[in-house]
């Protein structure tokens, strides 16, 4: 008997049809995909399914029992787990605090909430810590912890439920590849264990057809197909919809063909990657004992390959969370019209990079040179009008307000380049030229978009701010292949234009497309950096700061 019986579920918001008539099943201990290309309604879909919208039409039973409509709240007391695409925890609160506040909503103790509850069953929230590898995170704050812990956080905080059903939206979003697949086994494991269904959304496929049982595919809020990895593999409608063709002009393919049965998935994403921020109490570094590193571009004694004339200049970068000293003399420069690629293992210091440049960190020390002016120091709304865009990874865009509201709310006036020469300034129709799945939906509201539609509005009103340097923070992660492809294009195109881009990247097929030289980061500190074409062939640079083959 199935555990979830889904029939003819459907949900429309005003003339989109984001939902219409998917009809799936999951057994105890089964774990079913549900893959598509962004807007296909596959979070809809969850919203539904976990009681964040009400189905328009549709029957959702759960063990026989009609479940449709129910709140989240209800839900979760009749065993329904649930994780989201951006991870929903207590910024301010450790890992253990957040397994604790679950385990007391689990138990009906959230209404004594003026009492104490340090030590409320502290050895369980351990224990289910323990189970996801994340016990020596207990102690520290969420806002500490790479975005790929956060993830398994969540995870652990659906687990304190005890779930029957476990909807997991992304679940491996922001984590390197051995990450996810680790994750996932022991998804697999659990949910054979506790004879608990698993419905999980995911881009990457070496998680899908390594570990799901059966894999439902979405496209345009219709079941497209349905039925084994197998089955799936061969399906050239997926292939069309959802693989899409690669690079038009790389030799790597940014989205790998579906892995052949009994073949390893290849990827080229970074072993121990993932977003967010780096651990506080960084060990020795790593190239302590390693062959000498070679000279960081230095203002007017730039290396070959790097940029002869700096827009943006960054010399001995430091910076910290509280006490926690995390970049250790960062330093880096990109000229108008090239791409730096920032890269390294998981809490190696990219995003805290990108965030120290732009001012969103309170304590930095350094100099920051941009457009021949010292910023470091300057606060982020300073930065941001004297022409550097951030792009944070988190997208951040208002689901309230509509897209053409989400562009305006970035508006700045044009600018000019130092020597006085005008900028083309960002218009509306220049942005929905460079993005043209935004031209279809103008007065979509934020929160009704697909995780890829908001990552390009976050680019979008990004530029409606008239930079001249664009600071990028994972734009390749948590979206479909096809929509990676066209993010690529468009830095593409932003680097022809003559922008300055810095971008924090796994994807390392993602960054070839686009980049022309890398940094190295490690524990918060540059150990290497290149032209991207010599390092992408050089094999022992990328196996020993990467973990590449």
């Amino acid at each position: 008997m199935n555990l979830l019986d889904v029939t003819g579920l459907r949900k429309s918001f005003g003339g989109v049809h984001a939902v219409q008539g998917v009809s799936l099943t999951v057994a105890p201990g089964e774990l079913l995909a549900l893959i598509g290309p962004n807007g296909a309604g596959k979070t809809t879909s969850f919203h539904m399914l976990g009681g964040q919208l009400r189905p328009d039409a549709g029957q959702v039973l759960l063990d026989g029992q009609d479940v449709t409509g129910r709140t989240p709240r209800a839900l979760a007391r009749l065993g329904v787990g649930r994780t989201f695409q951006i991870a929903e925890t207590f910024a301010s609160f450790t890992a253990l605090e957040n397994v604790q506040m679950a385990l007391l909503a689990h138990d009906g103790r959230h209404w004594r909430a003026w009492r104490g509850a340090r030590h409320y069953r502290a050895s369980d929230a351990q224990a289910l810590l323990d189970q996801v590898g994340m016990a020596e995170q207990a102690a520290r704050a969420c806002s500490e912890l790479a975005y790929g812990d956060v993830k398994r956080l969540e995870l652990v905080l659906a687990l304190a439920g005890e779930p029957r059903l476990l909807l997991m939206d992304e679940p491996t979003a922001g984590m390197a590849s051995a990450e996810r697949i680790a994750l996932m086994q022991l998804t697999r494991q659990l949910a054979q264990e506790r004879r608990m269904a698993v419905l999980f959304t995911e881009h990457s496929m070496d998680v899908v057809f390594g570990q799901a049982d059966r894999i439902a595919v979405m496209v345009r809020g219709e079941l497209l197909a349905e039925g084994t990895p197998e089955t799936i593999r061969e399906d050239e409608r997926v292939q069309r919809a959802y693989l899409g063709s690669g690079f038009d002009d790389a030799e790597n393919e940014i989205c790998p063909r579906l892995p052949d049965k009994g073949e390893r998935p290849k990827t080229l994403e970074i072993e121990g990657g993932g977003g967010g921020q780096p651990t506080p109490h960084p060990p020795e570094p790593v190239h302590a004992q390693a062959a000498p590193i070679p000279a960081l571009p230095q203002r007017g004694k730039e290396p070959d390959g790097a940029p002869q004339v700096a827009l943006l200049d960054v010399q001995n970068l430091h910076a910290w969370y509280g006490g926690a000293h995390i970049l250790h003399g960062v330093s880096l420069a990109v000229a108008p019209g090239e791409v730096l690629a920032l890269m390294g293992r998981n809490g190696a210091g990219k995003s805290t990079t990108l965030k120290a440049i732009a001012g969103l960190l309170a304590r930095t020390t350094g100099e920051v040179v941009f457009n021949s002016r010292a910023i470091n120091g300057w606060p982020a709304h300073r930065i941001a009008r004297a022409g550097v865009g951030y792009v944070p990874e988190e997208r951040r865009i208002f689901g309230d307000l509509t897209v053409l509201e989400n562009l305006e709310t970035g508006r700045q006036h044009p600018r000019a380049r130092s020597n006085g020469t005008p900028i083309e300034p960002w218009s509306v129709e220049r942005l929905f030229a460079l993005f043209p799945n935004l031209r279809e939906m103008p007065d979509r509201l934020g929160a009704r978009m697909s995780g890829g539609e908001q990552q390009m509005l976050s680019v979008a009103r990004t530029l409606m701010g008239q930079p001249l340097a664009l600071l990028l923070d994972e734009p390749s992660e948590g979206v479909a292949p096809v929509i990676v492809q066209q993010m690529a294009r468009a830095v593409r195109q932003l680097k022809r234009q003559g922008l300055a881009i810095v971008l924090s990247e796994q994807n390392l097929a993602f960054a070839q497309a686009v980049a022309d030289r890398v940094v190295v980061l490690e524990q918060g500190r540059v150990v290497h950096h290149a032209r991207m074409a010599d390092f992408v062939s050089d094999s022992a640079a990328r196996s020993r700061w990467l973990g590449v083959q």
